[in-house]
């Protein structure tokens, strides 16, 4: 499920110019906030899911996992990114999923009795060989879908982030 979407800007900041960091912060915030918001649609849907769609909508507990986390800033990583996905470690606005991560299964997919048992034949009943075949990656089409609108909003804000100084009155 590792479909990651980089834009990353090295600049050289003038001495003229200062950068408002918590600016930034905000947009991307603002980003995890949109991007939440849509791959919790695409997983709304009710009903059953076909192999390839977005997993369907049973009880809810994949679209309330889903979150987004905006880390701070340290000594190794300036925290000008986000990362959004189902059970996002300290994220904000989802509930963790506990047990097996569920999420996993439907982009990977289940075979027909992946947990060997006494008398296991694969296949033996006949079918697809899957319990559950995989799903779309959502994730990912959240990410395809939001891409030029991602980049517009940080282009933005980098620009509006960086202005002139100001001069010191004498």
């Amino acid at each position: 499920m590792q479909n990651k979407a980089f834009l990353h800007v090295d600049f050289e900041q003038p001495k003229e110019l200062v950068f408002n960091r918590a600016r930034m912060r905000r947009a991307f915030v603002t980003i995890g906030q949109v991007h939440m918001r849509d791959a919790r649609r695409l997983v709304m849907r009710r009903g059953r899911s076909a192999p390839g769609e977005n997993p369907a909508y049973r009880t809810g507990k994949l679209a309330r996992s889903i979150g987004y986390y905006v880390p701070r800033a340290s000594k190794r990583r300036p925290g000008l990114m986000v990362k959004i996905a189902p059970n996002q470690k300290n994220g904000e606005g989802n509930r963790h999923i506990s047990g097996a991560f569920y999420p996993a299964f439907l982009f990977y997919g289940v075979r027909r009795g992946a947990k060997r048992k006494k008398g296991h034949h694969r296949g033996a009943s006949g079918g697809s060989g899957w319990k559950i075949a995989p799903r779309n990656n959502y994730m990912a089409e959240v990410l395809e879908r939001r891409r030029s609108w991602t980049r517009y909003v940080l282009s933005r804000e980098l620009r509006k982030s960086l202005r002139p100084q100001r001069r010191k009155k004498k």
